[in-house]
């Protein structure tokens, strides 16, 4: 499947790789080439660029979807029916709207909401970003309203932490310690609050003084009428683990040609197979293209006298070459170890953003040349 045919036909694109490879564009540009084909498309980014934000419509972060200008997409790229939709993912906004979905009542609604352990939970606490990721992306799919989502996955120190830290963080929420903590009869969590366990006063005003105040009775509230969000978060881990399975659904690997990035990406891939996860393949951004034939002629030509405009353009050129073979040869990298890669050209800093946007998606569906 070449990209065109992946944009035309997925139903979920994640993109992923490490910071600074320009993966948050090429999600957008992905959706925006989608967009074009006439597909109604959600993206999901974590934390644009202001100029992409900008571009997106998203310069006020609010945490809920919303749909890029089409009077501003007709002027770059998208006059047809397909639809362009944008949420930059707030932590805090995903899980609030997660504890009004499962909470078993508005009353335990709002006594989580207030707690104060929540509020350290659904912003700060570690996993809880990639958590939401996967919330915001279980309901989008379960709830059919679009053709595709492509999610912008958070940088990753370690291949798929995306896909691990909600998990850890589930686990740390149903520990043995914190379950002994908070029941030490071993009732564990439930949708409504239990009968305090005999001693569990005394054990929580002990930590209450060392604490300083009443944080640990307030965890131990949250943790008890969190159970039944926590549910609702391991039925979501384990659709979208499901559904990471099923056809459709394709992990597209974003690098760079640097060394060091083409290795993190291939460690990524072997990953992603040792999992059994589905590989769309590579896209390579930053690409020096070779010369057009007869720049390249003229250089091989090794033109004579020349004056200093013209040596410097020569030493430009060699440079230009010699970097356009060196991402040649990482390209073949890429290529020897998954089914597609595909190159995306360096393209110029002066055009605005969603021009730029316009115009990775026209290379992604072959309506701009190829690398």
């Amino acid at each position: 499947m070449n990209l065109a045919e992946l944009i035309a036909s997925a139903r979920l694109i994640i993109t992923a790789g490490s910071g600074g490879v320009g993966k948050t564009t090429t999600a957008a540009a992905l959706g925006l080439a989608a967009a074009g084909l006439g597909r109604r498309v959600a993206v999901l980014t974590i934390d644009p660029a202001k100029r992409l934000a900008q571009a997106l419509g998203l310069d006020a972060l609010t945490g809920h979807m919303r749909r890029v200008d089409p009077v501003t997409l007709s002027g770059v790229a998208l006059a047809g029916p397909g639809e362009l939709w944008a949420q930059m993912l707030d932590i805090k906004v995903t899980a609030d709207g997660m504890v009004d979905r499962f909470a078993p009542s508005p009353e335990v609604a709002q006594a989580i909401l207030s707690n104060r352990a929540y509020a350290a939970f659904s912003t700060s606490l570690a996993g809880s970003q990639e958590y939401m990721a996967v919330e915001a992306v279980w309901r989008l799919i379960s709830e059919g309203g679009f053709d595709l989502v492509v999610l912008d996955t958070p940088p990753a120190a370690h291949a798929l932490d995306f896909l691990d830290a909600p998990a850890r963080l589930l686990d740390a929420l149903d520990s043995k310690g914190i379950q002994r903590l908070i029941y030490p009869g071993g009732q564990g969590m439930a949708a409504e609050r239990p009968k305090p366990p005999r001693g569990r006063g005394l054990l929580l005003r002990s930590f209450n003084k060392l604490t300083g105040g009443a944080f640990i009775s307030e965890l131990s509230d949250f943790l008890s009428l969190f159970g039944c969000i926590l549910n609702a978060l391991q039925e979501s881990s384990r659709g979208l683990q499901g559904l990471l399975r099923q056809p459709g659904v394709y992990f597209t690997l974003v690098t760079t040609p640097a060394q060091t990035q083409i290795a993190e990406a291939l460690a990524f891939e072997r990953e992603l197979s040792r999992r059994g996860l589905p590989l769309w393949g590579f896209l390579c951004n930053r690409v020096h293209p070779p010369l057009p034939p007869e720049a390249a002629a003229w250089l091989e030509a090794s033109p004579g006298r020349l004056d200093e405009a013209g040596r410097a353009l020569t030493a430009l050129l060699r440079f230009h070459q010699a970097r356009a073979a060196l991402d040649a040869q990482a390209l073949a990298r890429l290529s020897r170890a998954a089914v597609e890669a595909r190159g995306l050209p360096l393209l110029s800093a002066e055009t605005d953003e969603l021009t730029r946007l316009a115009q990775l998606g026209a290379l992604m569906t072959g309506r701009g040349g190829d690398t």
